[in-house]
């Protein structure tokens, strides 16, 4: 009931903003608006399918805990790849919009959030060829990785069609769209950081000392990427200028491809403008929404 509460106070709030009278653009509580202009807005929950991230480097140090340390003289590595299964929560969306109805035809221009929180997950690590590194035999040297993102927002821009299929002559009406446009994808709260520790008690001196080979990286990083969306609902006719309904989208996101600076990296004594790269897997989101629209006039 609170999210019907707002979501009507959102769109009927917006009357005063639209003096006219709306009666032409109507044909009555008994059913769907015929032609005219109109304002909505929806809020509601959303699931979002689980975003594999990949990503690399071109870091040429060997670490103090991989095998390859000990050797003389101390390779250069062709750099690092990893690999995360970013786990998603339930998240909610809201959107606004403004259309207008051409008989049992809609065209309509939207904005929208989605979000959902992270779990990363780590998969795996190798150098840049795919190779896993080894272990430094009997090492002492701890390394204290911790990797997360705070969550996953897709905030978009696109332009949307629907069909409206009077329910008989009892203010239903059911509909199907499908819309296409762009979103910002953002990855909020990006977290990388280890940390290097010497575990035995006897321990040897490091020149450069283990300090040096700790790395941090923050950020919220975006990319521009296409979206795509496919709905479904039914709506009620309250009174011949407004209707409430239930709201079924399946959407889409394409993949993201950043690029991260560090804060701190060892790297950053051969480049100081040393950085990550990472790509993610397009979103899939299921959102469950109830939806407001107030028409106004032709």
């Amino acid at each position: 009931m609170r999210f019907l509460f707002v979501v009507a106070t959102m769109v009927f709030g917006l009357q005063p903003l639209f003096p006219g009278s709306g009666a032409s653009a109507q044909s009555g509580a008994s059913g769907p608006p015929r032609s005219g202009w109109y304002v909505g807005a929806a809020l509601g929950l959303n699931r979002v399918s689980d975003i594999d991230q990949n990503g690399w480097n071109r870091d040429s140090f060997c670490y103090p805990t991989d095998a390859c340390f000990d050797l003389d003289p101390r390779p250069e590595i062709p750099g690092y790849r990893w690999r995360y299964n970013n786990e998603a929560a339930a998240g909610y969306a809201f959107q606004i919009s403004i259309g207008r109805v051409f008989s049992r035809k809609r065209v309509e221009f939207s904005l929208a959030q989605r979000a959902n929180g992270l779990d990363q997950v780590f998969q795996s690590v190798t150098n840049f060829d795919g190779v896993r590194m080894e272990d430094r035999p009997d090492g002492t040297v701890a390394s204290n990785d911790r990797a997360s993102i705070d969550r996953f927002i897709a905030r978009t821009v696109s332009m949307d069609v629907y069909y409206d299929f009077p329910l008989g002559s009892a203010g239903l009406s059911a509909y199907l769209g499908g819309g296409l446009g762009a979103a910002q994808a953002v990855m909020s709260g990006v977290h990388y950081s280890n940390d290097h520790k010497e575990t035995a008690s006897n321990a040897q001196a490091y020149d450069p000392p283990l300090s040096f080979y700790n790395s941090r990286q923050d950020g919220n990083p975006s990319d521009v990427v296409v979206a795509g969306s496919a709905h479904a609902g039914v709506d009620f006719a309250v009174n011949e200028r407004a209707m409430l309904g239930l709201k079924l989208t399946y959407s889409m996101t394409g993949g993201m491809d950043v690029r991260s600076e560090y804060s701190a990296h060892p790297m950053q004594s051969l480049d100081p403008d040393f950085s990550g790269h990472n790509s993610f897997d397009g979103a899939r989101f299921w959102t469950l929404a109830l939806s407001a629209r107030r028409f106004f006039s032709n």
